[in-house]
């Protein structure tokens, strides 16, 4: 079954959250930075954007990788560091990437977080 908006909504502030986490500086919890993303006005916006970014993917795939972002999502609660997060991210950010042809959606700062953390060479 496709997923909704609501649940592309909810990826995509999972992933924006664990950008946030990774890259800025004097941030708060990252479960405070997915609270954040998902209650942002923009949120619903973001969801459309990497529903299109993954339409090349089969509804079976799409829910393989929502699987794995909501796994990364989990270990970024858990863990307070580590170098596992940074691989997680990358790889999501890697199949993202690689459903988008090649290009990471413009979607708050995904391409920048990719090239700062080294995600081409990462996974």
């Amino acid at each position: 079954m496709p997923l909704s908006i609501a649940e592309w909504a909810n990826i995509a502030a999972i992933i924006s959250a664990m950008c946030d986490f990774l890259t800025l500086a004097g941030i708060p919890s990252y479960l405070e930075l997915y609270k954040r993303r998902l209650g942002d006005p923009y949120a619903r916006e973001r969801g459309v954007a990497l529903r299109r970014a993954m339409s090349t993917y089969s509804d079976r795939e799409i829910e393989r990788i929502k699987e794995r972002i909501e796994g990364c999502h989990d270990r970024f609660i858990k863990e307070g560091s580590g170098k596992d997060r940074r691989v997680c991210l990358c790889s999501v950010l890697t199949d993202v990437r690689d459903g988008n042809g090649g290009h990471i959606p413009d979607i708050d700062e995904w391409p920048r977080t990719f090239d700062t953390l080294g995600c081409a060479t990462a996974v």
